[in-house]
């Protein structure tokens, strides 16, 4: 009698397989095997994807250079491909290489027009067996376009002390951060409001321009002093308080405070030293003096206090300094100007994580005052491990810099210049009496929410420099730019990061925690057995090959003898 049990498995086999099938095409799902997760997506890019009702088009203007920019062209590719996944519209992308041209003019224009679009290129240098070294312009560049709007999305940053395939790496772990903040910036329709305060000598409009117009991508921004109005504060949702030069009233102190209480955020950017940039211009020399701004009763309150002093650090910009003697023709020579230090950024905060150095001018530094006040201080800015303290009142002499010695110099290390501060903070107005010129008062909090600031002891940070030509035209220099070497540093990206972070979009910028694994191979190893694994990896398949031929003729030959 016939066995029919083989065709019944087989049958059940087929049915099986079509249900799978067509429960794959109802039910939805991805699985990603990877042990960091580097072909998954937030829960925070899945929403944001999902209100997104028109389709979104991205062209991607990275070129061919070498295996580190393949690497990035595929994973640029491998994150689009999941945000269609969960997109209502569809993502289409295409690369363009603004070096495929028929002749050098047409691909120098290519390279202007993208210049002019403020896309700019990096050269990426590259070796040969032998040795050569060939050197490739690459646009490392993408544009987002939602309807008749276009954004950039940056795709490798310059990052400090990362090169080749670390930095590339460092690239990868942004790319879903940079393009879902440049999607949601483009599909937003209403944006938060935050207010730069005036009235107490901060950075004027035209100091801080270049950082208000990046700043404008994100939120509304006004500006404007506090008057007698309580309230005035209400509608926004972070206030930026930008290098203040004179003493903030009892009022402007309360009106702030009880906005802290109610939950607002601040950006204090501050200085705790006064010094005459007139004077060091003309003679090289200047007083230091601590500068009373009226607020370090407030700051000591909610848990920080601004040191008086004036930091230096050998990890600093260079600059034309006059070393010659008096009365003698001026002699400019480049020095480390330690009084400009680069401040590193913590790899740990998403603030701060694959960020640039950011550029300082005379700063001071943060001391947490109290750690039994339930107050969260996170270090986010400091100086290097070869830095220089003096107390206020003290002296800057400039040419007392091309006689340093550093084993003399550093009596300092890992100053926190920077502080993002969280918790629920105590009201100083506790025990107060409330100032009595204030209208539109509501009921004093005297504990605040679960809220944000960030402290830095240094309000040049925000400060872009401005050049006035031989004409009389003003020209904005970029904040972070420096004009000396043509390097930016991280400056605007740390602020917008800032104030991203206190205004509790943190579902966002959480994505810059994202890390991936490098696994480098040992190109010493490589080098030195290259043949080896050559023959090994031409040589084995056919091998194998050969013994399972050879296996199933033999097996053949005893089954049928």
């Amino acid at each position: 009698m016939k066995n029919n049990k083989p065709y019944k498995y087989a049958i059940l086999v087929v049915i099986l397989a079509i249900v799978v099938l067509f429960a794959t095409k109802i039910i939805f799902f991805r699985i990603d095997l990877t042990e960091e997760k580097r072909f998954s997506i937030s829960k925070a890019s899945k929403d944001i994807l999902r209100k997104i009702d028109k389709p979104i088009n991205v062209n991607i203007y990275l070129g061919e250079a070498d295996a580190n920019i393949a690497y990035l062209r595929n994973a640029v590719a491998d994150m689009l491909d999941e945000f269609s996944a969960y997109a209502n519209h569809d993502i289409s992308y295409r690369y363009i290489n603004p070096a495929n041209a028929k002749s050098d003019k047409e691909r120098n224009d290519n390279f202007r027009r993208l210049e002019e679009r403020g896309l700019s290129p990096i050269t990426i240098s590259t070796r040969d067996a032998q040795g050569k070294v060939s050197q490739t312009l690459v646009f490392p560049w993408a544009e987002v376009m939602l309807d008749s709007d276009t954004l950039p999305v940056s795709l490798m940053k310059p990052t400090a002390m990362k090169t080749g395939e670390a930095s590339v790496n460092a690239a990868v772990e942004e790319l879903e951060y940079n393009f879902i903040e440049m999607i949601n910036i483009l599909s937003k329709t209403n944006f938060d409001k935050i207010a730069f305060l005036e009235g107490h000598g901060e950075l004027s409009e035209i100091e801080t321009y270049s950082i208000m117009e990046q700043l404008r991508m994100y939120f509304q921004i006004d500006r404007g002093t506090l008057a007698d109005d309580a309230s005035i504060l209400t509608p926004y949702k972070a206030i930026v308080i930008a290098k203040p030069t004179k003493p903030f009233s009892e009022s402007d102190k309360y009106i702030i405070d009880q906005y802290i209480m109610n939950g607002g955020k601040v950006l204090w950017l501050l200085d705790a030293i006064n010094y005459s940039s007139s004077e060091l211009s003309k003679s090289g020399i200047s007083p230091v003096l601590a500068l009373d701004l009226n607020l370090n009763d407030m700051l000591f309150r909610y848990g920080a206090r601004l040191e008086t002093t004036v930091v230096q650090d050998l990890q600093c910009l260079y600059m034309p300094i006059n070393v010659a003697t008096v009365g003698e023709p001026p002699v400019f020579e480049q020095m480390p100007f330690t009084y400009s230090p680069l401040l590193m950024t913590s790899p740990e905060n998403p603030i701060t994580k694959n960020l640039m150095n950011v550029k300082a001018d005379f700063p001071s530094f943060v001391q947490q005052v109290s750690l039994e006040n339930g107050i969260d201080m996170e270090v986010i800015l400091a100086t290097s491990n070869a830095s220089h303290v003096d107390m206020a009142p003290t002296n800057i002499n400039l040419k007392s810099i091309a006689n340093i010695n550093p084993e003399q110099f550093v009596n300092a290390q890992f100053l926190p210049v920077g502080v993002l501060m969280q918790g629920k903070f105590e009201s100083i107005f506790r025990h107060r009496q409330v100032p009595n010129n204030l209208t539109n008062l509501q009921p004093r909090r005297d504990k605040s929410e679960h809220t944000k600031m960030i402290i830095v002891a240094d309000g040049d940070i925000a400060r872009n420099e401005i050049e006035q030509s031989k004409a009389g035209q003003i020209g904005i220099v970029p904040l972070g730019l420096d004009r000396n070497t043509g390097q930016s540093y991280g400056n605007s990206t740390f602020i917008i990061n800032s104030l991203l972070s206190i205004t509790d979009d943190d579902a966002l910028i959480q994505l810059r925690n994202r890390t991936i694994k490098l696994r480098m191979l040992d190109k010493q190893k490589i080098t030195s057995d290259r043949v080896f694994w050559q023959l090994i990896n031409t040589l084995l398949p056919v091998l194998i090959l050969t013994l399972l031929g050879a296996g199933y003729v033999y097996m053949r030959k005893v089954r049928y003898r």
